[in-house]
């Protein structure tokens, strides 16, 4: 029998749990000393060090527990303590059976618990049975172990186990069963029947029948069979995802015709597990994803990362044993089929997308520069949870991360593991939230306090009022009135999924609920005339960067179309980012230095450019139009994958750097990775979508996978926004992309063989500016889409007299000239023009083989 042990003091077994460490207790027991009513549940409760109900489970249940002649499932007890959820329970009874592993152990494997805390409820609570037990061993034999029951094919394993370990994995699944029968029973089809997910294929009637039986498929479509595999198609038998799925339609009203199934499974899966998916149905179940690939405990998340990248870029790879993909699998997030591994199903590959492994990466990448810089890790035994610790006051809020890391660093002290927390805590109360007007941010917090109480754009009472609701109700629904926008602008709320929250914990520290009702006590007015106030008050005018851009040059091919370099203004208010007065951001060594590197970037100097705006990033690295002007720079380098990485890094800084994300697409575009591009452009055109770049661009992307409807569609809105600048607005820019939409226009046209059509096109563009390349090579094809092969060599030939062309744009030009002289036969003069383009451009690969199809016999 279990020896139980004498009753202790709370915050001792605690600690004996391994919940919290002695300076937590410490720290609580001379808070408690100062607020004597309350306990000291409360306080570690308060501090986010453990959940309240997992205090309360142990100061008011523990005792009655610990002398229960019957026992529960040790899932059980960890649930009631609130250290697991459902979810988690679920998930851990879900692989149980497959992997043969004990409950306690997938719930250290998984990151959930630290196996001191399993071994404590192990040594202390759990079943008689389970006492004679060996207690667990370290988390990396769950990976051994694992690793032993799975083949390379992926296929599980069937090992003779112990009769003790029999009995404790039979006793626990059993006894969970009440939590959630249909689960169970959907592993139970999927474990009886293996041949209906092997490979993802259509699964087999015997399995079919019963899921369709189970959740009553039957009375929910004409053709339930169907639905069924549409489900599958998505899960790829992943028994929560498809557990899920199947009850959302079983409890769906709506009833599936014939030829809708498709329809409404994609409907559903978009709408209720991947829009806003950290709210949804599935959220814990991505959550503990998420949180096994960015905080894993066996494997660097970066090299996590960069391997999955590789797998969603590549689909079917091959890849040696590692701990990489031993982690990845563990996950369940990819599956090995034939000695190759892909994504699991398409719900993780839209979740978890090339795009959010990007951000992640870059993330990443700024989090080991921000190590580095501060040399965090000369002061912590871990400085990547350091660092975390650090973000989870700041959500990455980048000046006060900034003065907390330089805080960490200019600290004496060395951090031991699991200390991260409570100091990171310490620092913020003691150096930043506590007497704030003369601690380390005062002059930060200064500035968005006076940005409430003496705004001049809106009443101060209408955001305060409003503030305090987002305080009270913690999320507010966005609707865009003038206060939301104040708030926004000064950076003390963020809009998340289409709500408002206060932006950081530092923030809601400092302005608290206390302090918004001291300030509303000072001059309490009227409702009514608060009503009066904010239904009369007009939108404050917003600074749109479109004001301070500037187009480049686009003469020569290394630059895409459309592109913007931004001019830096230190007083700007910035749409989500705080109104920052620190002496950096007015510093006249930035303005100067944002000035130079502009003034390089349009003599084409570009490496010294990059120089510049790497200057201001060692000063200031929230300065976001310096990330976005440096990402230009490299694409002048051709440097396109350093392009992306900068242009990332300003929309992580600032989420709506509406020509950051344009930026982003630029560099996507240009490693032709077109989808990924409209995805940017598509963020900058729902930030602002009346500037005709961003439809420009996406119609590049979209003409890149010909896919031509698509195109019009966004051109057409290019040129309809430009023409109705051009009436206000004559300006020769206005022209000069005018010129590049109806450019656009004409090669979309041409690409569904309208070439009549297209020609139009092409001359209006021309209109707007008579030497545009791209509209008179594009003429001269389309004339010879018509067969008017008379007219396009004049065309040809006219272009190589009249403009001022490049070598490359020569070479270019001759090619498409002797293609058409080839279509008149005229092989002599074809051959002329041929040789004179690889004179040019000797390695024109087009070139090449048009000049040996070209002969008299083939026309």
């Amino acid at each position: 029998m279990c020896e139980i042990f004498s009753l202790k003091p709370l915050g001792e077994i605690l600690q004996l749990a391994d919940l919290i460490s002695i300076a937590q207790i410490e720290f609580a027991l001379q808070q408690q000393t100062q607020n004597k009513n309350m306990r000291l549940g409360e306080i570690l409760a308060l501090q986010g060090w453990i959940k309240q109900e997992t205090a309360d489970f142990f100061a008011q249940k523990w005792s009655d527990l610990l002398n229960e002649k019957s026992k529960q499932p040790l899932g059980e007890y960890l649930k009631k303590a609130g250290l697991l959820d459902e979810y988690q329970v679920k998930t851990i009874l879900c692989e149980q059976k497959q992997m043969g592993l004990k409950f306690g152990e997938l719930a250290v494997h998984k990151g959930w618990l630290q196996p001191t805390t399993i071994n404590f409820f192990l040594e202390y609570i759990v079943p008689l049975g389970q006492c004679s037990q060996k207690i667990l061993q370290q988390a990396e034999h769950s990976v051994e172990a694992r690793n032993e029951r799975v083949s390379p094919s992926g296929e599980l394993k069937i090992q003779n186990m112990s009769s003790g370990d029999a009995a404790e994995t039979e006793f626990q699944i059993e006894d969970f069963t009440s939590i959630d029968d249909s689960l169970r029973q959907v592993e139970t089809f999927l474990e009886e029947d293996k041949s209906s997910v092997v490979g993802h294929k259509v699964h087999t009637k015997p399995f079919s029948r019963s899921i369709i039986k189970l959740f009553n498929l039957n009375q929910k479509a004409s053709r339930p069979d169907i639905l069924l595999q549409e489900i599958l198609s998505w899960t790829s038998g992943q028994p929560f995802l498809t557990q899920k799925l199947c009850q959302l339609l079983a409890d769906s009203e709506a009833f599936v015709p014939v030829g809708e199934e498709a329809f409404t499974v994609q409907q559903l899966v978009q709408t209720r597990f991947i829009d806003h998916w950290e709210t949804q149905v599935a959220s814990e179940h991505f959550k503990a994803i998420r949180y096994g690939l960015l905080r894993n405990n066996k494997c660097n998340s970066f090299a996590l990362l960069e391997l999955y990248q590789q797998i969603l870029q590549e689909e079917n790879i091959s890849v040696k044993d590692s701990i990489r993909k031993t982690e990845l699998l563990n996950l369940g997030l990819v599956v090995e089929q034939e000695n190759t591994l892909k994504v699991s199903n398409r719900i993780y590959q839209s979740i978890f997308s090339l795009s959010w492994v990007n951000q992640e990466l870059i993330r990443l990448e700024i989090n080991c520069n921000r190590i580095k810089l501060f040399k965090l890790d000369e002061k912590a035994s871990r400085p990547y949870v350091l660092l975390e610790e650090v973000l989870s006051w700041t959500s990455g809020q980048l000046f006060i991360t900034q003065k907390l890391c330089q805080l960490l660093a200019n600290s004496q002290d060395f951090i031991p593991v699991h200390e991260e927390a409570v100091r990171v805590q310490q620092l913020v109360q003691t150096r930043i939230v506590e007497n704030w007007e003369i601690q380390a941010a005062s002059e930060h917090l200064e500035g968005i306090r006076n940005g409430i109480l003496k705004n001049q754009q809106c009443n101060p009472l209408s955001l305060l009022r409003l503030y305090q609701q987002i305080l009270q109700h913690k999320e507010v629904v966005v609707n865009n009135n003038p206060a939301q926008t104040e708030l926004l602008n000064l950076g003390l709320v963020v809009e998340q999924e289409n709500t408002l929250k206060v932006s950081n914990r530092i923030y809601q520290s400092v302005f608290s609920l206390s302090w918004v009702n001291q300030e509303l006590e000072k001059q309490p007015p009227p409702l009514s005339q608060i009503t009066q106030n904010t239904q009369s008050q007009l939108p404050p005018s917003t600074l749109r960067l479109k004001n301070i851009k500037k187009t480049i040059s686009n003469s020569t091919k290394v630059l895409p179309k459309g592109t913007w370099i931004l001019l830096g203004s230190l007083g700007l208010v910035i749409v989500g980012f705080s109104v920052v007065r620190s002496s950096t951001m007015k510093s006249l060594e930035v303005q100067i230095l944002f000035k130079q590197g502009n003034e390089l970037f349009n003599q084409r100097k570009y490496q010294q450019a990059i120089a510049k705006y790497n200057e201001i990033l060692k000063i200031d690295q929230s300065y976001y139009q310096a990330w976005t002007n440096q990402g230009y720079a490299l694409a002048g380098l051709q440097q396109y994958h350093k392009m992306l990485k900068s242009c990332s890094a300003a929309t992580i800084v600032e989420q709506k750097a509406v020509y950051g994300w344009n930026c982003q697409g630029e560099a996507l575009h240009n490693l032709k990775r077109y989808n990924e591009a409209i995805a940017a452009f598509d963020k900058a055109i729902a930030i602002d979508s009346k500037d005709p770049v961003f439809w420009i661009n996406k119609t590049e992307s979209l003409l890149a996978l010909k896919q031509t409807e698509q195109a019009l569609v966004t051109i057409n809105k290019a040129i309809e926004l430009l023409e109705k600048g051009s009436e206000v607005d004559t300006k020769n820019t206005i022209k000069r992309d005018l010129s590049v939409a109806y450019s656009h226009k004409g090669k979309a046209l041409s690409q569904t063989q309208k070439h009549k059509e297209a020609l139009q096109a092409y001359n209006q563009s021309l209109a707007y500016d008579p030497n545009y390349f791209t509209a008179h090579r594009g003429r001269g094809i389309a004339l010879g889409g018509m067969r008017r092969y008379h007219e396009a060599i004049a065309q040809f030939e006219r272009m190589l007299k009249e403009l001022k062309l490049v070598d490359a744009q020569k070479a270019e030009t001759l090619y498409y000239l002797g293609f058409t002289l080839c279509k008149t036969s005229k092989v002599q003069e074809a051959f002329t023009a041929f040789d004179e383009a690889l004179k040019l451009k000797p390695d024109y690969p087009a070139v090449q083989q048009a000049k040996m199809s070209c002969s008299p016999s083939s026309h």
